[in-house]
């Protein structure tokens, strides 16, 4: 899979956006005959919510509030939650406030996910995505959670090859953004190389980060 990222190289295929760059500088007008973009969010839309993952993360995600803030179990999913209404992601809040390793969150909650174990192929989905007439428009993946997060769950549905990049959560960067805050959806039609947001369309499953792009 070569994915068009922000990843740095160590994770991911890397592979240049100089074309979109060149573009961007040469011509701040936007091109009508720029391809419309379909950004897909991945958890709880590329598979389904049935498959109980946002459980699974939940109870990972308030068993590090309590072992890192020293909570209670009630004490530490109403924190969780709170954070998560304010800042679209728990992570956030526990950044800004309490100074905690993003990555190491990580590592103890979403890739801590047994996801071998729940996500399986997913043929009638690849089969809807194969049948987006690419000549037409861009699928670009787009998410909240970090890049080792995404990349595993669309390999595990094996539609990692059907898109041509993907936007994540930056949590290795001193200061990131996540849905639904505007500079997020500023990244990714960025990274995507695209300038009209009358041509970005966003494929997901929660209203909380459905806004226009």
């Amino acid at each position: 899979m070569s994915f068009n990222t922000a990843a740095p190289p160590e994770t991911m295929e890397y592979r240049s956006q100089s074309q979109h760059d060149s573009t961007a500088n040469s011509n701040t007008q936007v091109d009508e005959n720029e391809k419309p973009v379909f950004f897909f969010d991945i958890d709880n839309c590329l598979y389904p919510k049935s498959l109980d993952i946002h459980r699974m993360m939940a109870e990972l995600i308030d068993q590090y509030f309590q072992n890192h803030l020293s909570l209670s179990q009630e004490d530490a999913n109403e924190l969780h939650y709170r954070y998560y209404r304010e800042y679209g992601l728990a992570i956030e809040g526990l950044v800004r406030h309490h100074k905690v390793n993003a990555l190491e969150y990580n590592s103890k909650v979403d890739d801590a996910l047994p996801l071998e174990d729940v996500i399986k192929p997913n043929p009638e989905l690849r089969k809807l995505i194969e049948d987006i007439d690419t000549s037409k428009c861009r699928l670009w993946l787009f998410t909240n959670a970090y890049i080792t997060h995404g990349k595993r769950v669309v390999k595990l549905l094996q539609i990692d090859d059907l898109f041509e990049g993907i936007t994540f959560c930056d949590y290795g960067s001193d200061k990131f953004y996540c849905k639904p805050h505007v500079e997020m959806y500023d990244k990714a039609m960025a990274e995507a190389g695209i300038k009209s947001n009358e041509k970005c369309y966003f494929v997901g499953e929660c209203s909380q980060h459905l806004i226009s792009l």
